[in-house]
């Protein structure tokens, strides 16, 4: 789990002048170009030892890379082919699409222009971190350099064994898309607002949007695990949808923003693949609140109403209907004891309560955007900023983690005003939630640090009423996860606690290492590592969406 080595260009050619990689790009056939995009999706084991068809080239290669490593007393095996690099890549070919080449010299040729604009995007990547300004502290330390280097990739959705995780993004995007829906049916002055965001997809009704976004999945889903990354489309209705996905207009971006937005291209008129098999799911649920947002820009009413689109977004539909919906759910049962319905919330109110005998559920529900200079910055102390600002104190209000202490200090000073069974009580048990609307918030080492955050504010809010036994940790879970695992969830009353009391375990358990054998004591110090930065849904999941759970989303489309 720690941040493996890529692989650059000097490292390989350290006696080769470096180019930009586009003037290496330049030099590669243009259908070539266009196909290693695709390419690169569906094949992520792809790297520096499997990248050449000529056994002579990949030999040359090799033993370039076993010199540098042992010069440099590199352990583990470098890394050529990373998600951001692939993602620069197409980045590249695409917004440079009118001046490619057309002609073709030869596959080793291609290879190798291929192979060096990786190594120089890779040693660009590299040249941003910023290590001067880590902790101090060893293991902090570790903390600090794994969130500058996997921070920035969290949001592409870089996973070790992406299939789980692609299907829980399926399963949960029409989950999320269908609740948005019910959403905007629920008030007749959103309907307006609804229509627009249908047609911007060039369909004409909630149902055929549905059905040609499942269809689209269920092909992305087919060719992932086939690897086969070129799609024809032949009808008509589906080749309106998906060209609305793409654009001639692709410019370089820090964030990728033009591919999160485009992520179809056509190769010809009736050919297309994927930039991002994450960003083509995305497309219908995470990056089209930006679409939202331009639609309901337009409609003074709602503006007037609701005011400015991202407040009304977070707090009518992600707080008040997704997660409500999604936490009513799970906690159905009549004995779950929740807060009192009001039409209007109290100050400081928790977003959810729940509580189940002497144990208590807090939940804060955070649904908020980075901005790309932050996720790009690979800098600790911007980080670290950004996450004090979003999850303890935006400089006029406490918020997330400060919100949940002060729910917990009404508790223990019995004076909480949701639930007067609490306030006669003193052998209760508190469980502090952060949800997340966002998958960047689950990389690694994030709920980590939060949780240092957490634990600090509240021992110096309570103080002598601070009792650690009582008062959990802070867990920080995303909406997907709640999603996938309701099932689970709802079989009994006692697998919710039990999964947070398992994460809590192993983030906060610290584990001395005396190992006199230096390469066992790495290994094991990395076990550490992984075990106390682990994010709740990257750990072994406690339940999988089974098959005919996932069939039942696509029963509308199978039919029909």
């Amino acid at each position: 789990m720690i941040p493996i080595q890529r692989l650059q260009f000097n490292d390989v050619y350290p006696e080769e002048k470096q180019e930009e990689a586009l003037v290496y790009l330049k030099k590669v056939s243009r259908e070539t170009l266009l196909k290693i995009i695709g390419f690169c999706s569906t094949n992520p084991t792809l790297n520096f030892n499997n990248f050449f068809t000529n056994t002579s080239l990949q030999k040359d290669i090799d033993k370039r890379v076993i010199e540098y490593t042992k010069k440099n007393n590199i352990v583990e095996k470098p890394e050529l082919v990373s998600q951001y690099a692939s993602l620069k890549i197409a980045e590249l070919i695409l917004s440079n699409k009118d001046t490619l080449n057309n002609g073709f010299k030869s596959i080793d040729e291609d290879e190798l222009n291929i192979f060096k604009a990786f190594l120089v995007i890779n040693s660009q990547l590299n040249g941003k971190q910023k290590f001067d300004n880590l902790n101090d502290d060893n293991f902090e330390r570790l903390v600090d350099f794994y969130l500058i280097s996997k921070f920035p990739e969290s949001d592409l959705a870089i996973y070790e064994n992406d299939e789980p995780e692609f299907v829980k993004l399926i399963y949960s995007t029409i989950y999320k898309v269908e609740e948005l829906f019910k959403f905007l049916n629920s008030k007749q002055e959103f309907k307006g607002f609804k229509n627009q965001f249908i047609k911007s997809f060039k369909t004409n009704s909630d149902e055929e949007f549905i059905q040609q976004m499942k269809y689209l999945f269920g092909q992305l889903l087919i060719s992932k695990r086939s690897k086969n990354y070129i799609f024809k489309v032949t009808d008509k209705t589906s080749f309106d949808f998906l060209k609305s996905m793409t654009s001639e207009n692709i410019e370089l971006d820090e964030d990728f923003t033009n591919l999160k937005n485009n992520p179809i291209y056509f190769i010809d008129n009736e050919t297309f693949s994927v930039v991002n098999y994450f960003f083509a799911v995305d497309k219908f649920y995470r990056s089209t609140k930006f679409k939202l947002k331009e639609i309901y820009n337009k409609i003074e009413i709602l503006k007037e109403d609701y005011g400015e689109f991202f407040g009304f977004f977070k707090k009518h539909f992600s707080e008040n209907f997704l997660m409500k919906n999604v936490l009513d759910n799970i906690f159905k049962k009549k004995h779950f004891i929740k807060k009192p319905e009001r039409e209007k919330e109290l100050n400081g109110e928790p977003d959810y309560y729940v509580r189940h005998g002497n144990t208590i559920f807090l939940f804060e529900n955070k649904d908020i955007l980075v901005a790309k200079g932050i996720k790009s910055s690979a800098d600790i102390e911007k980080i670290n900023t950004y996450l004090q600002s979003r999850f303890v104190y935006d400089g006029e209000r406490s918020v997330g983690i400060s919100q949940l202490v002060n729910s917990i200090k009404e508790i223990q000073e019995k004076e909480f005003r949701f639930d007067d069974y609490v306030n006669k009580k003193n052998s209760l048990k508190i469980f502090p939630i952060l949800i997340i609307q966002d998958r960047i918030f689950q990389c690694p080492g994030i709920n980590y640090r939060l949780n240092n955050w957490y634990r600090k504010i509240v021992q110096d809010e309570l103080k002598g009423k601070y009792n650690p036994s009582n008062i959990n940790g802070l867990t920080v879970i995303d909406i997907d996860s709640l999603i996938v695992w309701t099932p689970y969830l709802k079989q009994k009353d006692k697998n919710f606690k039990e999964i947070l009391i398992n994460h809590l375990h192993r983030m906060e358990r610290h584990k001395k290492i005396n190992i006199s054998d230096l390469k066992l004591g790495l290994y094991k110090a990395k076990q550490n590592l992984t075990e106390r930065i682990s994010s709740i849904s990257s750990r072994q999941m406690p339940f999988y969406i089974s098959k005919k759970m996932f069939l039942e989303k696509f029963e509308d489309v199978i039919t029909k």
